[in-house]
């Protein structure tokens, strides 16, 4: 499956694509992990079609033909936002947007970060099993929901 995932570098033109990945994402997968009202408040705020047409991160597209299944977003030595949706979770799209992601982000830093929901363990053990490491916990600020921040250093060419 890996080999038929395409990355590319997103464009104004996917907003709608990518805010519709995410919403079917999002409201799949968290109401498990933040709650369905702390989802439903989320999706209400604009916040993912905002974030998407601003592209105040460097954002890749992951794509299985023409059909955009994923993204991963950079900003700063940071991991930013990283989304497959879930019905293409364990196809080796995941791993190829992290790994396009942190080799951008080597080239750059020494010490890359992410952060991610702390009992989303789906996602903290993908990103264990490639190599982070949990270097703090802390409540994500004016809501409460747990947050995990992860490191990973780069190995010496």
């Amino acid at each position: 499956m890996k080999s038929e995932i395409s990355l590319r570098p997103a464009t104004l033109d996917d907003v709608d694509a990518l805010t519709a990945l995410s919403y079917k994402t999002i409201r799949q997968k968290y109401p498990e992990v933040i709650g369905s009202d702390a989802v439903e408040g989320y999706i209400a705020s604009g916040a993912v079609p905002k974030y998407y047409t601003e592209r105040n991160a460097f954002l890749w597209v992951a794509e299985l033909g023409e059909e955009p299944v994923g993204a991963v977003a950079i900003k700063d030595n940071e991991i930013h936002l990283m989304m497959v949706t879930v019905d293409h979770h364990r196809k080796g799209i995941g791993e190829a947007l992290l790994e396009h992601g942190e080799r951008l982000l080597f080239d750059r830093f020494e010490t890359i970060e992410l952060e991610s929901f702390r009992d989303n363990a789906q996602a903290v053990n993908f990103y264990r099993k490639h190599g982070w490491q949990a270097v703090s916990e802390y409540p994500m600020p004016e809501v409460g929901i747990p947050m995990v921040r992860m490191e990973k250093q780069r190995i010496s060419r």
